[in-house]
């Protein structure tokens, strides 16, 4: 914490920003309460925060995009923050500011409140009575019922700071008002937005009449809002209103309840033009935001509950043509085009659109295209649907799009994904509903499905027996009906949805199964691609050889029982000849992959966030391998990537792991000049991902044969920690005999390593830094280090210039990043190098820090990432520790040193003990 927090803070500056006596550009505050506001369910989540600046205090509401400083526990009680830009406004004769960004002091720490600020009220002539409220769920307690008193227009003011230049374009538009304080109650305002999303003109004719309308989605810094405009406003606006261009929108223009059936845009009101709203386009657009995504990946869809409006993008991977289906309901026709889309996380998904969109579509395959306002539906698995209020950009100029068409021409392109069809549900980490896994008994004790909602859930059963009457029933032939039919006298086929009539039907399934397990017995229906999977033949050539050969087909009935499948269910009420009973619906069937049953998976979290679950095996590509793991070692990047903290290179895999030894299953065609790997070869490896799995899909590149005198677990501790102290010590740190290194963390698997080569090397001395004396004597008498410093009890830079008779060392090992930078500075020698890892301890540098050695000591520093670098860069990295460190290991001479070894089921125990800091070499599990 800095010494005197209270001289950064803007005493005063909270008085100047709403009476505008004096400008104030960021003001600094501190945050003396933070709370969350009830709202409705399906509101956004909103914070109430309290800033003071010592002289007062006022109360503040967070705009939903800093929302995450909360979440991610940056934004609390007692820290310092940067208002970056904010709106101001009085609302019941208090004063309030709605913050649209900002920026947490975290050099400048926490405390208790500093003096005694006061409220900030308004005086009594600023603004008359009135009932004008913002609705936040009851932000000051008002009743969002009560009719205004009276129409007046709320005092606004922006503060953007000079990064945002938000500027009114006239003087007919110095008030404007963010779209996030929009309420029935505002009145006299104007809104300055960009038009993100413009529907089409749709008509209606109903016994009251007919019409048309037409819709748009409006954005700003705060948020969006639809507007709708009916008949005369539809034909005033709608060919002014163009998709990306930026508005002017002043009331009389009314506010309501937002319908959410047509809209996917998170705010609780929608707007309706009236006869005398006015629309003018802005001519200065650049203060306003362009369309603002939130992507789900491909991959994590099957963690997302069905009907959700999402954002996602990914590469075009196949185009369909255009279908046509008819209304159930109102018989009309729509066009749909159904996509295939897929991203760096190995998944494809089917994305279906509609209308004039589906009709003009014309993106070439291998485009990246992002999707805003998309709904996820558990049709097939898991697939989606672009909604009327949604939109697509192709290749749009965002971080994402580019690092996604990377990943693609890097690897993607050749690369073998799984469908979330029929995939089976399975234990999900925190963030999203994933079907519980059940055993029957369960599925009976909790009642599910007996309440007014549909309960899913996933259980792993045997079919014991299948009903043979009546498991399929005659469906039309047309395409997208599969309504059922009647046979007319002339033989033929009747289905009334469609008006037609057919020579004969297709026959479906719709089969009754009953399944077990060790706790129960539990009957489930099963429509026609369950049914398919399940007997493995179709329903129509099954009655077919029913009617030739009854006896062939009974074996098929008898072949497809006492087999073990993944069931995802739903379960609801049903009522069946007058008495209710649960009907339990089979949505997907998956056949038990005992070899890729047990991957671990984690969106991000705590170490208890990681879970087991199912993936597809994967294949080989045409220059890699697949490798069945016997062993993995984690390192401190996967506790980094498990908490959404490490930069993933695109390549990778969602799964954590970059190490692992194992015995090849299959390869590739094409290997390397002198790697000839063959199935059966005992191999360890480095991976950019996927090795916390039973089976990886690596390059035969990064594969080196495992050596007879090392365990599994050993050779699974050896590649990336032993890699990368040979990167640090010689590629980077340029180590030669005699030069004088200093390993920072000491007892970590890389200094292990490092403190191990450099001893075999001739280094001149070398030190080391730990926690604690035992590690510091471990690395000392078992290592051979030269001497340790213990960084609780000791300043260990002035140490390392004591016993270095004030030269330094030449080398230094950098794991913790932010709190060792000024010692780091202090202990090297002239023409020292700093290596920088890792930043245990934070990546910002503290108030005061003297960067002067770097010119008197003429040092260097430099960083490095080992998983970020190409094939080629690793591979060679891989050829210097098979030729250099590999014989000494076989030998004897250098030691893999492993703290413990877990069993890969007990995955959150190995997390939490790297967590905990209390090792001395490496933590493996094992995959028996």
């Amino acid at each position: 914490m800095a010494d005197n927090p209270a001289s950064y803070v803007n005493q005063g500056s909270l008085k100047a920003v709403f009476e505008g006596t004096t400008a104030v550009t960021n003001p600094v505050l501190q945050c003396v309460q933070v709370k969350p506001l009830a709202g409705g369910q399906s509101g956004p989540e909103r914070f109430r925060v309290v800033f003071s600046d010592i002289s007062n205090f006022v109360q503040s509401m967070l705009a939903t995009q800093v929302n995450h400083f909360v979440h991610d526990g940056k934004l609390k009680k007692g820290v310092f923050v940067r208002l970056k830009s904010f709106q101001t406004n009085t609302v019941k004769n208090k004063k309030i500011i709605v913050v649209l960004d900002l920026e947490v002091l975290e050099e400048l720490g926490e405390c208790e409140k500093i003096g005694v600020p006061q409220p900030l009220e308004s005086k009594a002539d600023d603004v008359q009575p009135q009932s004008t409220t913002i609705h936040t769920g009851g932000f000051y307690g008002n009743n969002p019922q009560a009719a205004p008193q009276q129409q007046q227009s709320l005092p606004s003011r922006t503060n953007s700071g000079p990064a945002s230049n938000v500027k009114p374009s006239s003087p007919h538009h110095a008030n404007i008002y963010p779209i996030e304080a929009l309420s029935p109650y505002a009145h006299k305002w104007t809104i300055k937005a960009r038009c993100t999303n413009k529907s089409d003109i749709k008509t209606w004719h109903n016994k009251n009449g007919e019409g048309k309308l037409f819709s748009v989605n409006l954005l700003d810094e705060s948020g969006e809002i639809r507007a709708t405009g009916f008949n005369d406003q539809c034909d005033a606006f709608y060919e002014l209103f163009q998709e990306g261009g930026v508005y002017y929108l002043t009331s009389p223009c009314r506010v309501q309840m937002a319908k959410k059936q047509f809209t996917n845009l998170n705010n609780d009101y929608e707007l309706t033009f009236e006869r005398d709203t006015v629309v003018e386009k802005a001519e200065e657009q650049s203060d306003v935001p362009q369309v603002r995504f939130n992507f789900t990946s491909i991959g994590d869809l099957q963690s997302v509950e069905k009907d959700t409006t999402i954002d996602t993008i990914g590469i075009l991977k196949e185009v369909g043509e255009t279908s046509q289906i008819v209304s159930k309901t109102t018989s009309k026709p729509y066009d749909k085009r159904e996509l295939t889309l897929v991203d760096n996380s190995n998944f494809s998904v089917r994305l279906t659109i509609w209308g004039s969109s589906a009709t003009a579509f014309d993106v070439q395959p291998e485009s990246v295209i992002a999707f805003k306002g998309v709904k996820v539906s558990d049709f097939g698995g898991r697939s989606l649907s672009l909604l009327s209020s949604g939109s697509m950009t192709v290749d749009p100029d965002i971080d994402e799009a580019h690092k996604l068409k990377g990943w693609y021409d890097a690897q993607g392109r050749t690369d073998t994904f799984s469908s979330h069809a029929n995939m089976g549900g399975s234990m999900g980490a925190a963030g999203g509903r994933m079907d519980p896994i059940k055993t029957i008994l369960q599925v009976k004790e909790e009642n599910l499905g007996m309440s007014e909602n549909t309960d899913y859930f996933t259980t792993k059963a045997t079919i014991i027996y299948i009903k043979q009457e009546n498991f399929a029933y005659p469906a039309c032939l047309s395409a997208d009906c599969n309504k059922k039919v009647v046979q007319l006298d002339d033989g033929g086929w009747r289905c009334e949805k469609c008006d037609r009539t057919h020579p004969k039907p297709e026959y479906r399934y719709i089969m009754a199964v009953s399944a077990c397990d060790h706790t129960g017995q539990l009957y489930l229906n099963c429509f026609d691609d369950v049914g398919r999977l399940v007997m493995g033949t179709s329903a129509d050539q099954l009655m077919e050889l029913r009617e030739e050969d009854e006896k062939a087909a009974g074996d098929i009935f008898q072949d497809a029982m006492c087999k073990t499948w993944v069931f995802r269910c739903r379960a609801k009420m049903d009522n069946f000849q007058d008495q209710q009973r649960v009907r339990y619906q089979v949505s997907s069937a998956n056949p038990i992959n005992y070899s890729a049953e047990c991957t671990i998976h984690n969106s991000s979290g705590p170490a208890s966030s990681l879970y087991i679950t199912n993936i597809p095996k994967p294949t080989p590509t045409a220059t890699s391998a697949i490798v069945r793991i016997r062993a993995f070692g984690l390192n401190r990047m996967d506790i980094l990537q498990r908490e959404g903290k490490y930069p993933v290179p695109p390549q990778a895999p969602s799964t954590l792991g970059v190490e692992f030894s194992g015995v090849i299953e299959s390869v590739g065609g094409q290997q390397g000049e002198g790697e000839e790997f063959k199935v059966g070869d005992e191999v360890f490896g480095l991976a950019y991902g996927g090795a916390y799995a039973e089976y990886i899909n690596v390059s035969t590149h990064m594969l080196m044969r495992k050596p007879r005198e090392l365990s599994w677990e050993e050779a699974a501790g050896i590649p990336e920690t032993w890699i990368t102290a040979t990167q640090a010590m010689y590629l980077i740190g340029e180590f030669a005999p005699g030069k004088t290194i200093l390993w920072h963390a000491g007892a970590s698997s890389v200094s292990i390593a490092g403190i191990q080569l450099s001893k075999g090397d001739n280094a001149g001395a070398i030190f080391v830094t730990a926690g604690s004396q035992e590690k510091i004597d471990f690395c000392v008498k078992e290592l051979g280090a030269t001497a340790g410093f213990n960084y609780h009890t000791q300043d260990w830079a002035k140490e390392v210039l004591a016993v270095t008779d004030g030269k330094g060392v030449d080398i230094i090992m950098d794991f913790v990043g932010q709190s060792y930078f000024q010692g780091n500075l202090d202990a090297a020698a002239r023409d020292g190098r700093i290596v920088h890892l890792g930043a245990m301890s934070g990546t910002k540098l503290a108030a005061g820090v003297d960067i002067g050695a770097f010119v008197r000591k003429r040092l260097r520093f430099e960083g490095s990432s080992l998983r970020s670098r190409d094939e080629g860069y690793q591979g060679k990295l891989r050829n210097t520790l098979v030729e250099h460190a590999l014989p000494s290991i076989r030998k004897g001479e250098m030691k893999v040193y492993i703290e413990k070894v877990f069993p890969w089921e007990k995955i959150v125990q190995a997390h939490e003990l790297m967590e905990s800091n209390q090792t001395k070499g490496k933590i493996v599990c094992r995959i028996e």
